[in-house]
């Protein structure tokens, strides 16, 4: 794993670890951990790396989020609707494409794959009938993916729409378009699955700047990323 691949995955780790202390809130007298402030996602996630000239770079692996909501928190009582996330996103695994020719006899490509999403999202609506809210925003994001050493770094700025279905369970549609930064679309659901757990469902994908692996001039080139997350999320306040 690169050098800029291990500091981004120690800044999740460390996002992670300091997130429950960030989220301590004392709503009622005895009880200071609001776990509304967190949110979390494990599952499944699969990656990729196109049109960079060489066939595809593809990787499987573990997908871990986690969302800090400390300001929709603290804007609770506000008679409008609100929703942030200080986001924290890994997929860490083992590439699945076949291996490309490296530049000297001997060279190798890695086996690994990992890829990391940071940002900040906020968003503010109200209830347009009945249980259903509409929730628009802003939102900064910045991606690295990291396969078997070929990688992609984008950044961008999206505008989002929530919509919310139901009241304490409920299902959330999200979708997203950079209008600025890098060329970015994805869309996210959530499912009321058990409990305080969601059924969730992610696709996104970026234009970004790509270093290919086997690259003879090491040149930066165009390139595009992917990625699909399956897996579970603790409820959102």
């Amino acid at each position: 794993m690169s050098t800029k691949s291990q500091t981004m995955l120690f800044a999740a780790l460390l996002c992670a670890a300091t997130a429950p202390g960030a989220a301590a809130q004392c709503s009622h007298p005895g009880y200071c951990v609001d776990f509304r402030a967190l949110s979390a996602v494990l599952g499944y996630g699969a990656a990729r790396i196109t049109n960079i000239g060489v066939p595809d770079r593809v990787m499987r692996g573990v997908n871990a989020r986690i969302d800090v909501h400390i300001v929709s928190l603290v804007l609770r009582r506000l008679p409008i609707r609100t929703y942030d996330a200080l986001i924290g996103d890994v997929t860490y695994g083992r590439r699945t494409s076949d291996s490309l020719h490296g530049l000297f006899p001997g060279d190798v490509e890695g086996t690994n794959g990992f890829q990391a999403t940071f940002g900040y999202q906020f968003l503010a609506g109200a209830k347009i009938a009945g249980p259903v809210a509409l929730l628009g925003g802003l939102g900064w994001e910045e991606r690295y993916t990291d396969i078997g050493g070929t990688t992609l770094s984008a950044s961008s700025t999206p505008v989002i729409a929530r919509l919310e279905v139901g009241e304490r369970k409920r299902i959330v549609v999200t979708a997203w378009h950079a209008v600025g930064g890098d060329a970015s679309d994805g869309a996210r659901i959530d499912v009321p699955f058990f409990h305080r757990l969601n059924l969730t469902g992610m696709y996104w994908r970026t234009d970004g700047v790509a270093d290919v692996w086997s690259s003879p001039s090491n040149t930066k080139v165009p390139g595009r990323g992917r990625l699909l997350v399956l897996g579970v999320r603790t409820r959102e306040m």
